[in-house]
């Protein structure tokens, strides 16, 4: 896990479900990372719940941005109940 990168841009790669459970495995156990834009990337449901669960312990994240994914109500809960901050949390 890279220790320095603080910022990760991944907006408009179509990294979807699959992409979305890696990056979730890799923030369970980076804490440098505080901003992820993964915007526009085809995240589902399914996805966001493995990122809210990532988010449960993942404590540097201070930006994460979801927009214009494919989150319903119930993924978008999840990952608002798991943020740890009050802002910059983007839907």
């Amino acid at each position: 896990v890279n220790a320095s990168l603080t910022s990760l841009y991944l907006g408009a790669n179509q990294i979807a479900d699959e992409g979305a459970e890696h990056l979730a495995g890799a923030l369970r156990v980076n804490a440098s990372l505080t901003s992820v834009d993964i915007s526009s990337n085809g995240v589902g449901p399914v996805g966001a719940e493995h990122l809210a669960g990532a988010l449960r312990v993942n404590a540097s994240l201070t930006v994460l941005d979801l927009s214009w994914n494919s989150l319903n109500e119930t993924s978008t809960q999840a990952v608002r109940d798991a943020w740890r901050h009050g802002s910059g949390l983007i839907l």
